[in-house]
């Protein structure tokens, strides 16, 4: 039973450090993006498209759509120009596609986030793309706790 605790905590650790690296890495991107400056901006375009490669290469969901909004935001002087409502950039319903679309319609005033290094990177929203940070860390102390149970069980 020792021996299976070992291997069941070792593949935990395993799983665990697996999820662990990338997830820290979209941790310190997502932390980076949030302490990016802001400028108001102003929406020239809002729309819901099904993006062409979808639909011609016939998907297995057509029914996929993306938002295309289009800004513009004065930084650093100058005006700038910015189409991703967020990253990561993603596919929706087509409800949801509307509702973001109607969000953000033409002459509206928005916060548009830059990077200050690169203008061409701007979001209109900062989502956290690191979801599994927390659930890799519970699963590398289990690990590390089932393999200790483990030992323990093996040497008594």
């Amino acid at each position: 039973m020792g021996s299976n605790l070992l291997l069941i905590g070792l593949a935990l650790v395993i799983i665990g450090a697996g999820i662990f690296f990338p997830a820290r890495s979209a941790r310190k991107r997502d932390q980076m993006r949030q302490s990016w400056p802001t400028a108001k901006g102003t929406i020239t375009s809002s729309k819901v498209v099904q993006p062409q490669t979808l639909a011609a290469e016939g998907s297995k969901d057509p029914d996929q759509f993306d938002v295309s909004v289009q800004y513009e935001f004065r930084a650093g002087g100058q005006l700038h120009f910015g189409s991703s409502v967020s990253y990561p950039r993603y596919f929706y319903k087509k409800l949801e596609a509307d509702n973001i679309s109607s969000r953000y319609p033409a002459g509206a005033t928005v916060t548009v986030y830059y990077n200050p290094e690169d203008y061409r990177e701007c979001y209109l929203e900062i989502r956290n793309t690191a979801k599994y940070y927390r659930t890799s860390i519970a699963l590398l102390i289990l690990g590390v706790l089932v393999g200790l149970f483990g030992v323990l069980q093996s040497l008594g």
